[in-house]
């Protein structure tokens, strides 16, 4: 099953996977449809795209692995980071996979992972391996989180309790152990590295 908010990729991939002789049950592009449509198609694996960023692919996964945990589930993302890479993994997904995969590769993904592989993309498991363990307090990460989000100084110290120079402090620190030049890029790089 292909689960993908964008009807292109959606079919792109169900195309893609058929053509390389793999059965494709059906396709879905909200999480509403999703545990039905793998029900009535009794689903083996679910090839779910984490792209655009944000919170509903990994949301999916989490409901695949919860409600259906017999369906084993492929992450699909553009982002080749350590973050993404952490994020479907911590979220259930027994194979990551990039949109810059061949559609052979995508298929043995899925034919591995069908047979109870865990499979990751190669560059993506390379770069988390060699990724620098979080520099970063618990404290930073807060601040840092919520500057990221575009919140002043000000209404972060608010959230959490703490004075405005307190929370300049924590941004400077952050900014300064990430080698950034300010809190959006520092927030950025967190996120990539998926420190926060």
């Amino acid at each position: 099953m292909i689960v993908s908010n964008h009807a292109l990729i959606r079919e792109a991939l169900c195309l893609i996977l058929s053509l390389d002789g793999l059965e494709v049950s059906g396709a879905s592009g909200s999480e509403q449809e999703v545990l039905v449509a793998a029900r009535a198609a009794n689903t083996e694996v679910a090839v779910v795209d984490l792209d655009p960023p944000g919170r509903h692919g990994l949301r999916t996964v989490r409901l695949l692995v919860k409600e259906l945990p017999a369906i084993a589930t492929v992450a699909l993302s553009a982002q080749q980071t350590p973050g993404v890479l952490r994020g479907a993994l911590a979220a259930g997904a027994r194979g990551f996979a990039s949109r810059d995969d061949a559609p052979n590769e995508l298929a043995e993904t899925v034919r591995r992972v069908a047979r109870g592989d865990l499979v990751i993309h190669p560059a993506t498991a390379m770069a988390a391996l060699a990724a620098i363990e979080n520099p970063l307090s618990a404290r930073e990460r807060e601040v840092l989180r919520l500057a990221g989000q575009g919140l002043p100084c000000r209404e972060i110290a608010a959230r959490l309790f703490l004075s405005k120079g307190t929370v300049r402090n924590y941004l400077s620190d952050a900014i300064r152990k990430m080698e950034c030049t300010n809190r959006l890029q520092a927030a950025r790089r967190a996120e990539e590295e998926g420190w926060l």
